[in-house]
């Protein structure tokens, strides 16, 4: 009884929980968007991060551009965790639509900023 009413509480706060997109868009957590969301900001990530690590490969270390490139990195790491543990995480068989996952998720608006301020 306990666990169910646990459960019913997680979903109403998750129902009733939101994220603002970069371009303005207020996502309901519990929306059919936001999934998507989260993964188009996943994806995108994975290719700016991509070609941050190609860049700092061939720029010579010592120079500006190359501390700017992996400070940039950094940012995107950092901003992104939330969401890269997500994948992790579902790749390993938990379940995506747990708190766990939703605490994860509500970084993406932040992984967002930080994949368009990227290379």
């Amino acid at each position: 009884m306990r666990v169910m009413f646990f459960s019913a509480v997680i979903v109403a706060l998750a129902a009733g929980c939101a994220v603002t997109t970069v371009d303005g868009e207020r996502l309901r957590i519990g929306s059919d968007a936001f999934p998507d969301y989260v993964e188009s900001v996943f994806r995108r990530q994975n290719e700016v991060a991509t070609a941050l690590a190609l860049a700092i490969e061939d720029e010579p270390s010592g120079t500006g551009r190359y501390a700017a490139l992996e400070a940039a990195e950094l940012e995107l790491l950092t901003a992104c965790r939330g969401l890269n543990e997500l994948a992790e995480a579902t790749r390993g068989g938990e379940d995506p639509r747990g708190l766990a996952a939703l605490q994860r998720a509500r970084v993406a608006p932040d992984c967002e900023r930080a994949t368009n301020r990227g290379v």
